[in-house]
């Protein structure tokens, strides 16, 4: 019997299609392999798209902030996103959240971030896991309150250049961006605190430095979420690398380190001082305690999220009071009142006796936290609540959202310091609700400073001048999500004597 074997003809159409189709398939597999950890979390959340996941989502909604906080109404306080290739679990339940940032600080203690080249790599904020423990240990004292109170004459130095500004423009009717004038004090005050450079920034709004910082922190948020989609992720590291690894204020920190050990002891109390004191003091383990790369790597980290959070805290704090006079003023009162009844107390003393200034830039922060959401990373193999976790997964802490929650806050966006006054911030509501700072092992370093920073600035300001809503004052204010929650249009008012 005869069997004819026709030739194969890959132009033959319905060869065409189904190798197509097999192609499309094997991308969609591949586009998808990294939501396979969805099936293991099992808990809700929206459906994500091959590689990208939800990050259409983010321009849909304006910003990420917003976004988390409707997918908290919409799928509940734990819940599965995607943005990029893989899922993270985000949990905006405050008891879990406990659980997470300190019971089981050990599973959870390093954050899930783009590793920056070395030796920025070694800054509190991205270390990880044994870098990071030494590191923290031996900065955490150079951060206590009474090293802190070393650094007061020069933020008040500041202040007083600050308040010197507010005179040219008091009772004028002229409206300023006082987020811009406050990004200058703030850069002034760290460049002080942090490296020892006397820059005259708030006099100089050309400065170079002023336009590094800003720079620094005017990166659009979605950027960081196109990271996450592995050839985008691959272009990223690259820049990194190519950008150098130290950076404009690296190698200003580097050049000033090298200049305070070529003058040896100092009476400076700044913040490289501080740590090249603790270098010098001891070792831990044989080890020495900090590298020059590391402490330049502090610094700089130091300077870039102080300046801007501060800053940030400040505006919005200003915007507020503006809005609500009568508040504005019963805060004046009690600095007054505080004032009389002790007239001998330091300004560092007096502001941290007021007790309604800590609930005013308290509710300040529950609306506009500076750093909207945060991370961890799932060190290994994990189950809580019934929720099994793969190893690798990113954790995502939602602050804005859990600030703005309905069931913790009634009439969330209404600014109403008595929150956090007196029986009002004794009531059920979970600790773990508000964390403008973080919390555990791994919360912001640098809290004593920026609250001490905020403070005497605050009470500076409010024994002379008052804030006053203008006609270019926006309201309701429109924050930006960017490296953190920042005033799109910045905060424009005018200034009043009292």
């Amino acid at each position: 019997m005869e069997i004819t074997l026709h030739s194969f003809n890959i132009w033959d159409p319905s060869v065409i299609v189904s190798a197509v189709i097999v192609l499309l398939l094997l991308i969609y597999w591949y586009g998808t392999l990294g939501f396979s950890d969805l099936n293991q979390l099992n808990v809700p959340g929206p459906k994500p798209l091959p590689f990208i996941g939800n990050i259409l989502e983010v321009r849909k909604y304006g910003s990420i902030h917003l976004m988390m906080s409707d997918y908290v109404r919409q799928y509940g306080k734990i819940f599965a996103i995607s943005l990029g290739s893989k899922p993270s679990l985000v949990v905006a339940d405050p008891e879990m959240l406990k659980t997470i940032m300190v019971k089981e600080f050990a599973t959870f203690h390093n954050r899930k971030i783009p590793t920056p080249p070395p030796p920025m790599s070694s800054n509190v904020f991205s270390a990880r896991d044994e870098t990071w423990k030494r590191i923290r240990n031996i900065l955490t004292p150079s951060f206590s309150a009474r090293k802190m109170k070393l650094m007061v004459p020069l933020i008040e130095e500041s202040c007083d250049v600050f308040i010197r500004k507010l005179e040219g423009i008091a009772n004028t009717g002229k409206t300023v961006n006082i987020m811009d004038w406050f990004s200058m004090l703030t850069l002034e005050i760290i460049l002080s605190t942090a490296f020892g450079i006397k820059a005259d920034v708030q006099t100089d709004p050309d400065d170079k430095l002023l336009t590094k910082a800003r720079q620094s922190f005017r990166f659009p948020f979605i950027l960081r979420i196109l990271g996450r989609i592995p050839f985008v992720r691959t272009i990223v590291r690259l820049v990194m690398r190519l950008r150098g690894s130290m950076g404009y204020f690296g190698k200003i920190a580097l050049e000033m380190l090298r200049q305070r050990r070529a003058e040896g002891d100092t009476n400076r109390q700044d913040l490289m001082q501080l740590m090249l004191t603790a270098h010098e003091e001891s070792t831990v383990h044989g080890v020495s305690k900090l590298t020059d790369e590391e402490i330049v790597a502090q610094c700089v980290a130091f300077l870039l999220a102080g300046h801007e959070t501060s800053m940030i805290t400040l505006s919005t704090t200003a915007y507020y009071l503006a809005l609500n006079p009568e508040i504005q003023e019963k805060l004046r009162k009690d600095i007054f009142r505080h004032t009389e009844a002790n007239p001998s107390a330091s300004l560092y003393e007096l502001s941290h006796s007021i007790e309604y200034l800590d609930c005013v830039i308290n509710e300040t922060q529950r609306l506009c936290p500076p750093g909207h959401q945060l991370n961890r990373e799932c060190g290994h193999d994990y189950e809580i609540n019934g929720i099994s976790i793969p190893k690798g997964t990113e954790i995502v802490i939602p602050f804005y959202a859990l600030h703005h929650d309905p069931d913790a806050w009634p009439d969330p966006e209404m600014f109403d310091p008595g929150r956090f006054q007196g029986s009002a911030k004794d009531t059920r509501r979970h600790p773990y609700q508000f964390l403008p700072f973080g919390a555990g092992p791994r919360n912001c370093i640098g809290m004593r400073f920026a609250l001490m920073e905020i403070k005497i600035a605050l009470v500076k300001i409010l024994m002379k001048y008052k804030f006053v809503q203008s006609p270019e004052t926006q309201v309701p204010l429109v924050m930006h999500a960017g490296n953190t929650l920042s005033p799109r249009d910045g905060v424009h008012l005018k200034v009043e004597s009292i």
